[in-house]
């Protein structure tokens, strides 16, 4: 019988500076401390997720679309495996730090506690449902991974290890992780002659060292993080960084809600206080003072204050809490009418691309004599309706099930016909 590889161990195919390892190169790498410490990394290739951030104007009435880039960076295949390794080293000694602190239900986000987002919305208004009268604080951190603090960093990693100051192999692991190179996608394969369609063909790795120091080093391609703050978001260690960073923050603030009366739980930079009423303001106060000793700043554009009532045996509130995707105002569960918006906008887009690959391909097939062909429906089906595996509306049932929320589903009722429509349209 095989041996399942260790967890840390994942061989990823894309193209980078190096070429993949295999398990055996890849643990006489990671577990060799001086290995480690000498090691030189590559730079990260970084590209832009332009995301789409649909929010309601109430001054005119109409949803307004705002555009947002998000930066992810991929490390070489040696660096990644070093990264993943020690995140898990680190991970081991965070999960039992927290335990012994009475944290594990606090930070939720990039643990393997087998929930998601949904199981943790969930909780999060069942906690309201059972205290009935209460505040709903939810807080969000401003550029999270841009404004993480190299310093506070660096010593909250000393303290998980208990040392006063960090192991060569750790310290080099820090090193690459906050004086991080980048290189952009688009412009290193356009160095070196890569089409970004189809950039595995024939290659195990992007260029040779030579092709390296010339082209991409030659070419000026490599900028370097200048600032004393950062961290690149996508590499192995990233997530676990973010948690290990904000440790002391979730066990002052866990501290804070119990000590009066309330409960907090953080995911990523998505903070929430369900406390007494009449205490809102004394929770953006602790939040905005202690974000300001980490180096991180709470968006006030994004702070959400609900209070709930209990009138007449029904829980109220003026407004409905957003948290994590969905809304809650007390009674039912639904998911936010951006998300529909951005769904429908996308397949829309989709089935449009769809059918110029059609009337393209059927040009060229009338050209060779060949017969025309439908659109191809399965893979549109796969993407945008029930009968795929893992899509939004697949979420949304599953949201459904979970939250046990027949608006969810009365929400998703219309999508089919959506499809349906922007399918037949100008067929």
């Amino acid at each position: 019988m095989a041996v399942a590889p260790p967890k840390w161990f994942r061989q990823r195919r894309y193209l980078h500076f190096d070429e993949p390892l295999s398990l055996t190169k890849a643990k006489s790498l990671v577990t060799n401390s001086t290995a480690v410490a000498t090691h030189s990394f590559w730079p990260l290739i970084r590209f832009t997720v332009e995301t789409s951030k649909i929010k309601y104007d109430k001054s005119t009435g109409q949803l307004k679309n705002n555009l947002k880039d998000r930066h992810i960076s991929y490390a070489a295949h040696s660096d990644s495996q070093i990264f993943s390794y020690y995140c898990s080293l680190l991970t081991e000694r965070y999960e039992a730090e927290i335990k012994k602190r009475g944290l594990s239900d606090v930070a939720l986000a990039f643990r393997s506690l087998g929930k998601s987002n949904i199981e943790f919305a969930k909780d999060a208004f069942e906690e309201i449902r059972s205290r009935g009268n209460c505040v709903a604080v939810a807080l969000d951190v401003t550029k999270f991974f841009d404004r993480i603090d190299h310093t506070i960093l660096k010593e909250r990693w000393e303290n998980l290890l208990g040392v006063r100051r960090l192991p060569i192999d750790h310290f080099a692991v820090f090193r690459a992780l906050t004086r991080y190179s980048t290189v952009e996608q688009n412009a290193v394969f356009e160095a070196l002659g890569i089409s970004i369609n189809n950039p595995r063909a024939h290659r195990r790795r992007l260029c040779t060292p030579d092709e390296f120091r010339s082209l991409v080093r030659g070419g000026r391609l490599i900028k370097k993080n200048p600032d004393v703050f950062g961290i690149p978001q996508g590499t192995a260690i990233s997530a676990m960084l973010s948690n290990l960073y904000m440790l002391e923050f979730d066990s002052t603030a866990n501290s804070f809600a119990i000590e009066n009366g309330g409960r907090y739980m953080r995911y990523c930079d998505d903070m929430l206080f369900i406390m007494p009423p009449g205490m809102a303001a004394d929770v953006e106060h602790f939040a905005d003072t202690q974000t300001n000793r980490l180096k991180i700043e709470i968006n006030p554009a994004k702070t959400d204050r609900c209070e709930f009532r209990i009138s007449t045996g029904t829980i109220t509130c003026e407004k409905p809490l957003q948290y994590l995707g969905f809304l809650f105002d007390g009674q039912r569960v639904i998911i936010r009418s951006a998300a529909f918006a951005k769904f429908s906008n996308r397949m829309k887009r989709g089935v449009s691309l769809a059918k110029q690959t059609m009337r393209s391909r059927n040009k060229a097939r009338i050209r060779l004599g060949a017969k025309e062909q439908d659109l191809y429906l399965k893979k549109i089906y796969a993407r945008y309706s029930h009968l795929g595996r893992r899509n939004f509306l697949r979420y949304g049932y599953r949201a459904s099930d979970i939250m046990k929320s027949s608006a969810i589903r009365r929400q998703l009722r219309p999508l089919w016909g959506r499809l349906k429509q922007a399918v037949s349209d100008s067929e």
